[in-house]
């Protein structure tokens, strides 16, 4: 790394936060290096590339911006106005980002934004996608995709058919899926029914393993926790998130800056699954820090709260209903509305949140 920095650069290159012990106190230390008020609505996805200098947004005014992260700076936008954007995610392709379509049709986009030329297009989702991610092996060209279809799909970004399509029982009335940190295997919500595990290499071949969800709500997104994807953290549709232990697929804990019971609302969801979805961006509004000792979320209030994972740990366990807990601190800083998405850089002492502003944050620890 580079030490002579020049004074555009931020403060974020300091330590590697997979070497650094990002405790309680480090993390009430994060304050906000820049904001940058670009969007005419609400920021929906955020991804950064393999090396964490550059992230990639989508916003509900179907824009695509791209920042350099380590200077602080916008690099490039484009449009979508055709078909929408959403769930953007950059590839090992240097140059290349794939997203979702929102509108027309419900197509992934493969596109050069050093060129803004559409690469190749993945047709064959007949729903909304809810989830997009590329394989974490920095060798792969693979990406996985679930949709409103009630569809898993495995893609290999060289060919425009995929690689296996997976029906997923439950799954019309919403569908999550994501990548562990192996890329080998690939976890699936099904709305509010089951947690289901697949090995990438046989997924027609159904999971290896499932349980039913403990819980009447809609998952919004899932993530697995880094390093090693001990945990899965599934992003509810009130705002809370369940922690469920990876093997066991057993919930272990709540985590909700609410006052009431995530677990057992009193008043049921008025809006679809796929409104529910929605209003979550798709799981995007939770974080996990690249060390797994911490959980950051956005509220619907602006705020950015985080939740020490250690701790959360000593007080949870397999007793029904799980507990509740509270986060253990709220950052020093806000957004003017809603934030919708939150991420933690992989390699940079960095996160970034999105509300109709892009908001990145550093520490001083």
């Amino acid at each position: 790394m580079n030490a002579k920095l020049d004074s555009e650069t931020l403060n974020v290159l300091r330590k590697d936060p997979l070497q650094a012990v990002l405790t309680t106190s480090a993390l009430a230390d994060f304050y906000i290096a820049k904001q940058f008020p670009d969007n005419k609505a609400l920021i929906t996805s955020v991804d950064f590339d393999i090396t964490g200098t550059h992230c990639i947004t989508t916003s509900r005014d179907e824009s695509l911006r791209i920042y350099d992260c380590a200077s602080g700076t916008r690099e490039q936008v484009s449009y979508s106005k055709k078909y929408g954007c959403n769930l953007a995610q950059f590839t090992t392709q240097p140059g290349c980002v794939a997203y979702a379509s929102t509108k027309i049709n419900d197509t992934v986009r493969y596109l050069s934004y050093e060129t803004n030329q559409f690469i190749r297009y993945f047709a064959g989702h007949t729903g909304m996608v809810t989830s997009l991610q590329r394989s974490p092996n920095a060798q792969s060209t693979s990406i996985v995709s679930a949709s409103m279809d009630g569809t898993v799909r495995l893609w290999n970004l060289d060919t425009v058919k995929p690689v296996c399509t997976v029906n997923i029982e439950g799954g019309k009335n919403g569908v999550a899926a994501a990548y562990d940190p192996s890329g080998m295997v690939v976890a699936v919500a099904a709305e509010s029914q089951a947690i289901q595990l697949y090995d990438v290499r046989k997924m027609t071949k159904g999971p290896f393993t499932s349980a039913p969800i403990a819980s009447k709500l809609t998952v919004a997104g899932l993530k697995f926790m880094p390093p090693t994807g001990d945990y899965i953290l599934l992003a509810m549709s009130d705002g809370s998130i369940m922690l469920l232990d990876a093997f066991q697929l057993t919930t272990l804990a709540v985590l909700s800056s609410a006052t009431h019971n995530a677990i057992s609302p009193t008043i049921a969801p008025v809006a679809s699954a796929l409104g529910q979805m929605q209003q979550q961006c798709f799981g995007q509004k939770i974080t996990a820090t690249p060390d797994g000792r911490a959980v950051i979320a956005g509220n619907d209030n602006g705020g950015i709260v985080f939740w020490d994972f250690d701790t959360v740990l000593a007080n949870s366990g397999s007793k029904q209903p799980p507990a509740v807990h509270a986060p253990n601190g709220t950052w020093n800083g806000s957004h003017d509305g809603p934030v919708g998405v939150c991420a933690f850089n992989p390699l940079l002492m960095e996160c970034v949140t999105g509300s109709q502003s892009l908001t990145l944050w550093t520490s001083i620890y």
